[in-house]
């Protein structure tokens, strides 16, 4: 089901073309632009079964992504917990060096952490671009919040606080698009982050119920990691103003951002070897991971800070508005890179279509026409080169010196004193390890009690009455619309909206299951209706 939520383009016409061509396509076209999560409230009432997977529209699926994700649904272990599972999103555009960064990020920044985060027990997001819900689950939770610029975390936090789990899948690959301008990747994470900040505001309640304790860590997270941001400002601005009276004052400064690099780049290690089973290329892109700890990381820190202003203006706004945003670029060259891969795939069927020996070659080799290379210029790939070799050098020329330092000490000799690092810098990169190292350990430690302890203590317990699946009914009582007109919208291929069906003002009220004291009372009163 293609859902065209105001497009400006021909997007439009294509989709209808599409629902023309393709028995299996449905096309809902809304005229008005009110934003992803109005557009969602359109698909989840004109769609007919129970589970939905969500995936952007320039983006696509591997063709197991759908498999790995509804096993989760249907485990009879424990299937009916699950609220939402989200897949592994992975970059195809990567013709720019910004591009080849977002690669690096969402294998270790974002596939890394939601593991991390899955270990804790709860996720902070879902990721919009590839996720699967469960209807019964949204009506619970009231739906997507219509108001907030990220509505994949909003959802997932309204999930997770009625108690539905939410699973990160690293096997459901989805290929898509980022931005490969400075202009659009800003535009993007500022959206991000403001989104995050929003649902943190929005959701502090959760520490007024111990029920609701494995969200603690995650909003922990979150506040920290925006507190890190602070003081690092905090202390670069005073860095700086003390340089113009001690020439000196950098160098503690510099020596400890480059152990923070160093194990920036270990953590990319591990990502690195986790995914690329999932994409076997990414390794090629290695080279490019010392941009993220020198300056990717404080450019995504400053957007992160001034996106705060905003956040809080629309928490503590008395009018909610429907948020709408533009997209931004997906990648330079991206439209004659496809025009090109579309050209070579017609040409190799039409080639080899009487060829059955060729066809299992032509499968194996869709990863490399799909994924987005591009042609760079050549004075771009040597400035690119020469800067991530400096890059590099800042890094390495800490960690061969702390190597050198080492094995001195180890002959006991004196390490040589060089630029800004001696003995003493030497012993106080000891020290930052053990902390470290000892830091390690009490979150491992407190990761196995936190788990065994939620295991032990409330694992066994059945607290959760299933409800059968979300139906027309449920959808006229949420919804407040026409029978009808649901139906309409489920049976039509081509269903065009002139204005919005969900007023603005709508608020979306969870169909919550009764509590435990209904329940009781129920069972109670059935029983003396049995005796009777």
């Amino acid at each position: 089901m293609l859902i065209n939520d105001g497009s400006s383009d021909d997007t439009a016409t294509i989709a209808k073309q599409l629902a023309g061509q393709y028995e299996q396509v449905r096309f809902v076209d809304c005229k008005e632009n009110c934003g992803k999560a109005n557009a969602l409230y359109l698909g989840f009432i004109a769609s007919k079964g129970e589970y939905l997977i969500c995936v952007d529209g320039d983006s696509y699926l591997e063709k197991d992504c759908i498999r790995h994700m509804m096993s989760h649904f249907l485990n009879p272990r424990n299937g009916e917990r699950v609220g939402a599972v989200t897949g592994n999103p992975r970059v195809r555009n990567r013709s720019s060096l910004l591009a080849k960064i977002q690669l690096c990020e969402y294998a270790s920044i974002i596939s890394l952490i939601k593991r991390c985060q899955r270990i804790w027990g709860k996720v902070m997001t879902v990721s919009g671009v590839v996720v699967a819900y469960r209807k019964r689950a949204l009506l619970d939770c009231g739906l997507w919040d219509r108001d907030l610029v990220t509505e994949d975390i909003g959802v997932t936090w309204k999930l997770e606080r009625n108690f539905w789990d939410v699973r990160y899948e690293s096997r459901a690959i989805c290929w898509m698009l980022v931005p490969e301008t400075l202009k659009g990747l800003v535009k993007q994470r500022r959206r991000w982050a403001q989104g995050g900040q929003e649902v943190m505001l929005r959701h502090a309640g959760i520490f007024k119920s111990w029920r609701r304790r494995r969200m603690y860590p995650i909003f922990a997270e979150q506040v920290l990691s925006l507190l890190w941001i602070c003081s690092w400002l905090l202390l670069t601005l005073t860095e700086l103003f003390r340089l113009f009276y001690d020439s000196d004052s950098y160098v503690t400064y510099l020596w400890k951002s480059q152990y923070i690099a160093i194990i920036c780049l270990l953590q990319f290690i591990v990502a690195f070897i986790l995914e690329r089973k999932y994409d076997r290329h990414i390794m090629k892109n290695m080279f490019v991971v010392a941009w993220y700890p020198l300056f990717y990381w404080v450019l995504n820190g400053l957007v992160s800070l001034t996106a705060i202003p905003s956040s809080i203006k629309i928490r503590f706004k008395s009018k909610k508005h429907l948020a709408t945003w533009n997209s931004p670029d997906r990648g330079i060259g991206t439209a004659d890179a496809e025009t090109d891969n579309a050209n070579d795939e017609l040409a190799a069927h039409e080639e080899d279509e009487t060829d059955e020996d060729n066809i299992e070659d032509i499968n194996e080799n869709n990863e490399e026409r799909d994924i987005i290379t591009g042609r760079q210029k050549t004075w771009k790939k040597i400035i690119e080169f020469i800067i991530t070799c400096i890059c590099w050098s800042f890094i390495l020329v800490y960690l061969f010196y702390i190597i050198y330092g080492s094995i001195a000490l180890l002959s006991r000799n004196e390490p040589a004193s060089f630029w800004i690092y001696n003995k003493d810098v030497l012993l106080s990169t000891y020290k930052l390890f053990k902390i470290t190292g000892i830091i390690l350990l009490i979150e491992i430690l407190f990761m196995i009690f936190w788990k065994e302890y939620n295991r032990r203590k409330y694992g066994s317990l059945n607290r959760r009455t299933f409800r059968p699946d979300a139906s027309i009914d449920d959808m006229v009582q949420f919804f407040g619309i026409d029978a009808a007109l649901i139906e309409d919208m489920r049976n039509s291929d081509v269903y065009v909206l002139n204005h919005n069906i969900i007023p603005e003002d709508f608020k979306s009220i969870p169909m919550k299951p009764p509590s435990r004291q209904a329940q009781r009372r129920q069972k109670r009163l059935e029983k003396k209706q049995g005796k009777n």
